[in-house]
């Protein structure tokens, strides 16, 4: 069955409503995930609420618990490095061979999520502003899709979005850094061709925001 306004199948749409909420604090690390309080909240039937619960634990948003049903995933420093290291290991790869293949729609589809996202402030009134977010997820996708592997690109945007999490809980307050300096200098060396310089600069990026959570969270 479809919900008619959006055309997703309804456990579709219960598994980004949740994973939404999941992903922006809206329920919280190690909530229990009732299915009663789900049911009424989301107000889905249980067959497509447990089929959005499933799809949520294998991609690590939620954790079953026997007996005891689901719960939002915790969060923990082990697995916030784990994570850093895997988007830089992948990303990696997929960015290499963008850079090899060089395509021309690529690299301007980069320049251009690039300028987007300097035209948004990262927060407003000291608030996380929703569309630099958007901008931000929309110029780290445009880094690997030039390499043109429709499922690394899928899996490289889980990866941001469970990370995304991490920053949007622990950190997405912090204050302005040079964010827009640190992509831009991505983007420069992405397009004069340097990998190498490309990922060091990337892997410096993610660790100077991993340090930042850290610190928030887990010192």
């Amino acid at each position: 069955m479809k919900d008619k306004q959006t055309g997703l199948t309804l456990a579709t749409s219960v598994y980004e409503s949740i994973r939404h909420d999941i992903r922006n604090g809206g329920i919280k690390p190690g909530d229990k995930l009732a299915f009663d309080a789900l049911r009424k909240k989301y107000s889905t039937g249980i067959s497509p609420l447990r089929e959005a619960l499933n799809r949520l634990h294998s991609e690590g948003w939620v954790e079953r618990e026997e007996q005891k049903g689901f719960r939002a995933a915790e969060i923990s420093e082990t697995e916030l490095r784990q994570l850093v290291s895997s988007r830089i290991l992948i990303e990696g790869a997929a960015i290499t061979e963008a850079i090899r293949l060089g395509d021309i729609a690529a690299e301007e589809a980069l320049v251009l999520a690039f300028h987007r996202l300097k035209k948004e402030k990262r927060l407003v009134d000291g608030q996380r502003s929703i569309p630099w977010e958007k901008c931000h997820r929309d110029f780290h996708i445009a880094l690997v899709a030039g390499a043109k592997l429709p499922h690394v690109t899928a899996f490289a945007t889980q990866l941001f979005d469970i990370a995304e999490r991490y920053r949007i809980l622990c950190a997405s307050g912090y204050p302005e850094r040079n964010e827009r300096d640190e992509h831009a200098e991505i983007v420069d060396a992405y397009l004069t061709g340097d990998a190498a310089r490309t990922l060091a600069l990337l892997a410096a990026h993610y660790q100077v925001t991993m340090d930042m959570i850290v610190q928030a969270s887990f010192s």
